[in-house]
């Protein structure tokens, strides 16, 4: 059975309630993550605490016929919920709408194979960007588990090609690392993540190098746009930080645990929390702006979600014109 045998209607409406479905979770994911367990306790209300009915947790239409209020306390409900799960609904339907136009004759199977691996990315780049708006960190199992997923996919699917996705992997996680080093090491302050490096190989695992390109030039020059505005209107990018987020974890990562056990076997000694802490203090500039704005290479912002901004330009038109640009550089 080939996915032209059925009528595009059906793909349509199951990619937009998918999508929803998705986008709802997708708030829970942001509110809970890293403190709480996204699956317990159910939702809730969290003014009165009653638990949500089934039926009342149905993704964008049910704050449309709540009217916006809890059903116990009548307390309100924040329209941006309805909002993301549309956002997640809309992705899922573009997304669903480019494999109906790009690919003809392709089984059932791989076209759906197709929508929920696009999906999944989709879902982690819009998730990652809720969380590092709010707490400025992007979490390693969306970072790390779309990189994973990316390669996998590119071996098994029509696409970019395993050999494409690892050149992606490889671009897409040096160029950042390159950037955080230089201002690490020889600026002494901070640039990029080790976050945006994950999530830029999360681009180029699935969306091959030429992705990788597009992101972190259009992420880039959308950042410094987004500056600019937030400099004159005094729009605050960088949120709040609750100090608790950003707190180890009682676990070690995997990452620890290798250092951890590459240390024991070697006997290589690595650098403490206060050690590391004492060589900022000793390094950390003595002149800095204590009056007037602060300079615009040091205004923190999360860059994460420029990066998946131009990850999924890239994915909704933004290949075809990298590749008419390429065509431009080799000339007729």
């Amino acid at each position: 059975m080939i996915a032209d045998d059925l009528p595009p209607w059906f793909f349509r409406v199951f990619a937009f309630a998918w999508g929803a479905v998705w986008g709802s979770f997708a708030t829970v994911v942001v509110h809970r993550w890293p403190r709480q367990s996204v699956v317990r306790p159910p939702s809730h209300c969290p003014h009165c605490q009653k638990r949500v009915r089934p039926y009342d947790n149905v993704p964008i239409l049910a704050w449309l016929w709540l009217r916006g209020r809890c059903r116990d306390c009548k307390a309100p409900i924040s329209p941006r919920y309805a909002l993301i799960e549309a956002m997640y609904a809309v992705s899922a339907l573009a997304l669903v709408e480019l494999l109906l136009r790009a690919q003809d004759g392709l089984t059932l199977s791989v076209f759906l194979a197709l929508f929920f691996v696009r999906f999944a990315f989709a879902w982690g780049l819009l998730t990652a960007s809720f969380i590092d708006l709010k707490k400025l960190l992007l979490p390693d199992f969306i970072t790390l588990g779309g990189t994973t997923l990316g390669f996998a996919a590119s071996a098994v699917l029509p696409g970019v090609g395993w050999r494409s996705s690892l050149l992606g992997i490889g671009l897409g996680a040096g160029i950042p690392y390159a950037f955080h080093f230089v201002w690490d090491r020889f600026l002494k302050r901070d640039g990029m993540g080790l976050g945006d490096v994950k999530l830029l190989a999360m681009v180029g695992a699935l969306l091959g190098p030429h992705a990788v390109v597009f992101a972190l030039f259009a992420g880039s020059l959308q950042g410094i746009v987004a500056t600019l505005i937030a400099r004159v209107t005094g729009w605050k990018l960088a949120p709040d930080i609750d100090p608790a987020d950003l707190e180890d974890d009682d676990d070690e990562s995997l990452g620890e645990k290798l250092l951890a056990a590459i240390s024991r076997a070697t006997g290589w000694k690595r650098a403490t929390a206060s050690d590391a802490g004492e060589e900022e203090l000793e390094a950390a500039p003595t002149t800095l702006c204590a009056d007037g704005p602060e300079p615009l290479m040091r205004t923190m912002i999360p860059f994460g979600p420029f990066l998946a901004l131009g990850a999924i330009e890239y994915m909704l038109g933004g290949d075809r014109l990298m590749l008419e640009y390429l065509s431009l550089l080799r000339g007729p």
